[in-house]
């Protein structure tokens, strides 16, 4: 059986078709995940916390459950955290905070450390 020249003419449309829709497919679904983790930076940003008592700031993660976890300084009550990140663990919740002196690392609430607001973005 011969195809027409309109026959192919028509394939070849809906191929370009269907070659377009899979393209625009897939930049919306790396718009969405790009705005999702934007919005979940924004976020993590917005907690605010406060240093109550001496605390660890940890080297790496506790998320990453290291067999050691090297201080990288105390952190005095009262000093000025930003936080930058937020993890969670199994049981715990985790921050990746920079001191005003520039240390970063990671703290777990409750360790020396007080969450005092969420923030908007997170429903506080």
């Amino acid at each position: 059986m011969r195809c027409t020249l309109q026959e192919k003419t028509h394939n070849s449309a809906l191929a370009t078709v269907r070659k377009n829709a899979s393209l625009i497919v897939a930049f919306v679904v790396v718009v969405v995940g790009c705005a999702i983790w934007v919005a979940d930076v924004i976020g993590d940003r917005s907690y605010q916390v406060v240093v109550v008592s001496p605390a660890r700031l940890l080297s790496i993660a506790p998320t990453d459950y290291p067999d050691k976890n090297p201080v990288v300084t105390t952190i005095k009550p009262g000093e000025s955290l930003k936080v930058i990140r937020v993890r969670y663990g199994k049981d715990f919740e985790t921050l990746k905070v920079e001191t005003t002196s520039g240390n970063v690392g990671w703290v777990i609430p409750g360790d020396g450390v007080k969450v005092v607001s969420r923030g908007e973005a997170n429903g506080g």
